[in-house]
């Protein structure tokens, strides 16, 4: 099997984010610009992301979480591939300023669930130029 990841995985003293590995976050999807809740297993962990499981797909997308990763409470959904009767998503941690947080914080949740949030294109510059400073 080849390996396609980029970055190498680190292992990090974990300190898991809940008491179990259930994990609750907010994705908001790259394709239709809906936002949805998921309920989510954390299977995986390092300094630059987190990998979860769960019982549906999830598109690609913004994800925040409900609880801070390693001070994050940002990030990328950047695949998610069927393993058996589950799939597992790699989860990419974005490093925002407060100033940045509060901004993509005051967009998103602007929009009801299951509805398009306003204004994508300065959000998705935003996260960009955010990515790239990580």
């Amino acid at each position: 099997m080849s390996e396609k990841r980029r970055n190498q995985r680190k292992d990090v003293k974990w300190q898991p984010a809940t008491s179990e590995l259930d994990f609750s976050l907010r994705l908001t999807s790259f394709h239709n610009l809906v936002r949805a809740d998921h309920i989510t297993k954390i299977i995986d962990r390092s300094i630059i992301g987190i990998g979860v499981e769960t019982d549906h797909p999830m598109p690609l997308g913004i994800v925040w979480f409900r609880e801070s990763i390693y001070g994050s409470k940002c990030g990328v959904l950047m695949w998610c591939h069927q393993v058996g009767s589950l799939y597992r998503c790699g989860i990419r941690s974005v490093s925002l300023t407060r100033a940045e947080e509060e901004f993509f914080r005051y967009h998103v949740e602007q929009a009801k669930p299951c509805e398009k949030i306003r204004d994508p294109g300065r959000i998705i510059e935003r996260l960009n130029e955010c990515m790239l400073r990580s």
